[in-house]
């Protein structure tokens, strides 16, 4: 009886409230984006390692792909010999740490770390994670972005200690 309640509570709630997430129609993190387009960083300084093949950007990071933008405190980048590999990009992946953010035009995510693996097209954020859109948030300790298909998916802290929470706000309907 509980089980059947629970998921009744569930569909009405996801039915009567999936429209306030979605209520702008502008493209938004969980939306397609094109992952070979150039990536641009500006920092404070910048640290380059030929034999790790990594550069360290810090203070104030800014890194924008597109209407996507990334902060942080610290961008670690990893990029390829482009020797060996001249057909790919040569970013393969990107380490966010310290007050990191995620911003498209109508959305933004932040958590305290994040890893951008350009190859796969996923964006992964985590430690105390906020996702917001309007007026809806939803919390958690992890959220997936895949830029190829648009899905993302927020997780709670793995030992059970916590939840998923969600607050969404139904458009106002106009009077005339």
């Amino acid at each position: 009886m509980g089980l059947r309640l629970c998921r009744l509570l569930l569909f009405v709630l996801f039915t009567t409230y999936q429209g306030a997430w979605a209520q702008n129609a502008a493209p938004g993190l969980g939306a397609q984006h094109d992952s070979s387009q150039p990536i641009e960083i500006t920092a404070d300084t910048l640290d380059v390692s030929q034999t790790d093949q990594t550069a360290l950007f810090s203070g104030k990071v800014v890194a924008t792909q597109g209407d996507m933008r990334l902060g942080s405190d610290n961008l670690r980048v990893h990029y390829r010999n482009e020797e060996a590999e001249a057909e790919k990009a040569a970013i393969s992946r990107l380490d966010a740490i310290g007050n990191v953010t995620v911003s498209s035009p109508t959305e933004m995510a932040q958590g305290e770390w994040g890893v951008y693996d350009v190859d796969s097209g996923q964006i992964t954020l985590g430690g105390n994670v906020v996702l917001t859109r309007g007026e809806n948030v939803l919390r958690g300790e992890q959220l997936v972005i895949d830029l190829e298909s648009g899905q993302s998916r927020i997780t709670s802290k793995k030992d059970g200690g916590g939840r998923v929470k969600g607050l969404f706000v139904p458009s106002k309907k106009q009077t005339r």
